[in-house]
């Protein structure tokens, strides 16, 4: 196990910078995961840690080595690609026992190495194995084994999930995240799909267009967005264009173009009174409420039904407040009663942060 410590990092094609000056703490024993979409920079951060790329600027340590110019090999790491990566040609046992040897072990310690990886990822009796006879899952578990035998500082999974149908994913996600639990080892996942990450992750790095826009526990980046790109990126959030009209014990918003004003969590950032805010609130965070028991809650509005829609366990009502579109997530026993029914809702805002107004579009 190890942290990893990167410095100013920068890294161009040509005259596309891919990483900007960027700064990452990893902390020792974590579960990391760098989440953005297609292009934001976190497969070539990712590739910079394993030494197959060379940054064009800046410094990676892990621990108090400085890799940054250090061979693939002399860093310790085990990595897992997109796609099973297994020799076809030989058995399971074979193919973890191969990174050992290539590491130098004692011979007569790696049957014992890989009986216990193999207990590992709950693979022991398919020993004898090969490619051709395992499922995609399978297969994966066995590179997860293999880059783990080696007892590397850290493991590098690089969207190990991506080529798996939905219950496989889900299957192996949880098999990682426990495998993460017994070994302790650094792990840094990279990853666009965003359940991923907050299922098994104990730390977040949120990235866009080469920069970390946001970091911290995935909780606490679920529930208080800093940003535009946050909150559009990660989960529904709705934002509602608002005024700063109290910033002294409380924090309190006007909507823009109505009398309505919002008792909101106090920010991180410092506000003046008239400052222009968007007001985030999650499609989670709206409660339907019996308008006879409304006067017990904060932040009560009343929302105008456009249209509903089951999807999986839950209702998706598009509504309209004060003429601004937004959505609700309705769960519980009486979320069917809302389908094909277009009528005002009363509705309670449960959890309403800020978020800087920033010249970026908004997703609604």
């Amino acid at each position: 196990m190890a942290r990893v410590n990167i410095q100013q990092l920068i890294k161009r094609y040509g005259n596309f910078t891919a990483l900007k000056q960027l700064d990452l703490e990893i902390p020792d024993g974590s579960f990391t995961a760098i989440l953005g979409p297609s292009g934001c920079g976190k497969t070539t951060l990712l590739r910079c840690v394993a030494g197959l790329l060379m940054p064009d600027e800046g410094h990676i340590f892990i621990g108090d080595l400085d890799v940054t110019r250090l061979e693939p090999f002399r860093r310790n790491l085990g990595m897992v690609f997109q796609r099973p990566s297994m020799f076809p040609h030989m058995t399971v046992f074979n193919n973890i026992a191969w990174g050992l040897k290539l590491r130098g072990w004692a011979k007569a310690d790696i049957p014992a190495r890989v009986r216990e990886m193999l207990r590992l990822v709950r693979l022991s009796e398919m020993e004898n194995r090969t490619y051709q006879q395992l499922s995609g899952g399978q297969a994966q578990r066995v590179v997860i084994a293999r880059a783990l035998a080696p007892k590397p500082d850290l493991l590098l999974l690089d969207e190990p999930l991506s080529a798996l149908d939905a219950k496989l994913r889900e299957e192996l996600l949880t098999e990682i995240a426990e495998i993460h639990r017994q070994t302790r080892c650094t792990t840094l996942l990279v990853t666009h799909d965003q359940s991923e990450a907050l299922t098994v992750a104990d730390n977040l790095v949120l990235m866009n267009e080469g920069e970390i826009v946001q970091q911290g526990a995935p909780l606490d980046i679920y529930r208080n967005p800093q940003t535009v790109f946050s909150a559009n990126f990660i989960g529904t959030n709705n934002l509602l264009p608002c005024t700063v009209v109290d910033n002294g014990t409380q924090t309190q918003l006007r909507l823009d173009g109505s009398d309505l004003c919002l008792n909101v969590i106090t920010p991180r950032f410092a506000l003046t009174l008239g400052q222009p805010v968007w007001a985030c609130i999650r499609a989670d965070d709206i409660d339907v409420l019996d308008p006879a028991t409304a006067a017990v809650h904060k932040n009560v509005v009343n929302v105008e039904m456009v249209r509903t829609t089951l999807t999986g366990g839950s209702v998706s009502v598009e509504a309209k407040l004060a003429n601004i579109p937004i959505r609700i997530n309705v769960g519980g026993s009486q979320r069917f009663n809302l389908l094909d029914n277009t009528h005002t809702l009363t509705c309670a805002l449960s959890h309403v942060t800020v978020v800087a107004r920033e010249a970026q579009a908004v997703r609604q």
